[in-house]
């Protein structure tokens, strides 16, 4: 069937109003994922949460151990600057009201806190605390404690869940990170109400600073639902249930870099400096002799 112009026309304005009203949705999220939340609470920005995938916690299968029991920082987690600069403005890095957070939770399929097919327990929730300093890959804040009763555990668990399901219906912000969408602050069991009411921890499931987030840092606990089984790694599960098992730092830089940080180990001496060493030994024994 051939369409004349002005039928085409119309077919075609139709279309470009269908994508500005609709955009795509390209972000996706696995269970097991951490979600970066942003939000501030005035000026630039107010209103419109960030939330932003950080790949696999480790915890979704095969012997991924990206987060959860890390051996090595890495770097460059993910670049938000183009994010933060278009949602927060210019200065987003010296914000005092920019705070940020992290959650990850896998729970589905594995039920009643058990293992099962050498997964890992259910509503065993990742969950960053504020830094008391910031300090790279050195813990700087207390443990969650949720060892008082199972439901406690769940109940941090479902509000990971409702912040993933949120993700979902999140808008894009079609910038350079591919895993980041928009939220409003107002969406029912969204970021915002989950940090205002589900995470009831001490030491604060979020962080900013009066210098700006590049000044605060996020320690990354996993909370074990149960110590009996083994991982996905098929390394039994050890810890104390319901506390916080320290894992590392995140940090965000002035050019919106986020970094995963362990603590550093302690450095092997260089064959620059064994040489030295040496030298000056070889000097030493000549001299007395």
């Amino acid at each position: 069937m051939q369409l004349n112009s002005k039928h085409l026309l119309t077919a075609l304005v139709v279309a470009g109003i269908s994508a500005v009203a609709f955009p795509a949705n390209a972000a996706t999220i696995t269970l097991g994922d951490l979600i970066f939340g942003f939000r501030v609470t005035g000026g630039t920005g107010l209103g419109t949460d960030l939330l932003v995938n950080a790949g696999p916690t480790g915890v979704t299968g095969g012997n991924a151990t990206v987060y959860r029991d890390a051996n090595s920082s890495i770097p460059s987690v993910v670049d938000l600057g183009t994010e933060l600069n278009a949602l927060y403005g210019a200065g987003w890095a010296t914000r005092s009201d920019l705070s940020w957070g992290v959650v990850g939770v896998r729970s589905a399929g594995v039920g009643n806190g058990s293992t099962s097919n050498g997964n890992v327990p259910a509503d065993s929730p990742f969950i960053g605390i504020a830094q008391s300093t910031s300090t790279p890959g050195v813990q700087s804040s207390s443990a969650p404690d949720l060892s008082g009763s199972s439901g406690l555990r769940n109940n941090a668990s479902n509000a990971v869940n409702a912040i993933n399901s949120a993700f979902i219906t999140g808008t894009d912000t079609g910038l350079s990170a591919a895993e980041a969408v928009t939220l409003a602050s107002s969406t029912l069991g969204g970021y915002t109400e989950q940090q205002a009411g589900s995470f009831t921890l001490p030491g604060g499931t979020e962080t900013s600073n009066a210098s700006g987030i590049t000044s605060s840092g996020l320690d990354l606990y996993w909370i074990l639902n149960s110590n009996t089984g083994t991982l996905d790694n098929g390394a039994a599960v050890a810890s104390t249930v319901g506390v916080g098992v320290y894992q590392g730092s995140f940090q965000i830089d002035g050019a919106g870099v986020v970094s995963f940080n362990t603590a550093a180990p302690i450095p092997e001496p260089s064959r620059a400096l064994l040489a030295g060493l040496g030298v000056v030994a070889l000097f030493f024994r000549r001299r007395r002799a």
